[in-house]
């Protein structure tokens, strides 16, 4: 089992780098963004080119196996493998700009997170971690932090692109900002996720992300060690993302639920 994910992790790094030269192609700021469901929720052609590259090169290495992508890839497989892809995570960012934005590949087998690899498109890094065997940044070890106090982490969030939610989502942020060293905001989910990996955040909490905006980033954070949750909760989007070093998720998880945004029977 290890030599075949480690044979995986190498078609998943060498689609996500085929992915990624999609992005180096293209010029932040001259992108043509059309619309998904709101104003805030964009999409480019490089989404879409970088998604067929993506499942190019994947279909050809693993013929039988399952894709699902942020872009509507659905190939329906027979060997257990499933392919989870996010071509473009942090679109908006990448239109205007701004440096926080990345491609993510994630595998899950038979439905259990296996392994990501999520390539920082803009500073060139690529993160990767098989669940129970490690993460790296750029080959280097990386592992979660160990700051156990609240009071002194750094902890990530994000917003969706829905305007009432975002009212929702600032009211649960006016709860949980006094109570952490500060908050950081990406605009990138798989990069969130990766912080937290290597232990550049001490946690991280989104509510209603995807399947594709969840898989890659938070293997890479279960192999460095963090642990990683999916909530419901009864004022926002299911699921409630919450990654976190071990020690810090129970402090996490109690200050969100004290800001109403985690069901009571949980």
């Amino acid at each position: 089992m290890q030599n075949d994910l480690l044979t995986l992790l190498g078609i998943a790094k060498s689609a996500a780098q085929a992915a990624a030269a999609v992005h180096a192609r293209a010029i932040p700021g001259r992108i043509q963004a059309g619309l998904k469901d709101s104003p805030m929720n964009l999409v480019t052609e490089v989404d879409r080119e970088a998604e067929r590259q993506l499942v190019s090169a994947i279909s050809a290495a693993r013929p039988d196996d399952a894709i699902v992508g942020e872009e509507g890839a659905a190939v329906q497989g027979t060997s257990g493998v499933c392919w989870i892809l996010d071509p473009l995570d942090g679109t908006t960012n990448f239109v205007h700009g701004y440096p926080a934005h990345s491609v993510a590949v994630g595998v899950e087998i038979e439905g259990q997170r296996v392994l990501g690899v999520v390539v920082d498109t803009y500073h060139r890094r690529i993160f990767s971690g098989i669940v129970g065997q490690g993460a790296h940044c750029d080959g280097e070890d990386i592992v979660v932090s160990g700051r156990a106090d609240l009071a002194h982490a750094l902890i990530g969030t994000g917003f969706l692109p829905i305007r009432a939610v975002r009212i929702v989502q600032a009211e649960v942020l006016r709860h949980i900002l006094p109570k952490v060293r500060d908050l950081r905001r990406s605009g990138c989910p798989s990069l969130d996720l990766c912080a937290v990996a290597a232990g550049m955040l001490d946690g991280f909490y989104e509510a209603g992300l995807g399947r594709w905006d969840i898989a890659a980033g938070a293997a890479i954070a279960e192999a460095a060690g963090a642990k990683v949750v999916e909530l419901r909760s009864a004022i926002l989007p299911h699921p409630l993302l919450v990654a976190a070093n071990p020690t810090l998720m129970s402090a996490l998880v109690e200050a969100l639920s004290e800001a109403g945004a985690v069901e009571e029977d949980l």
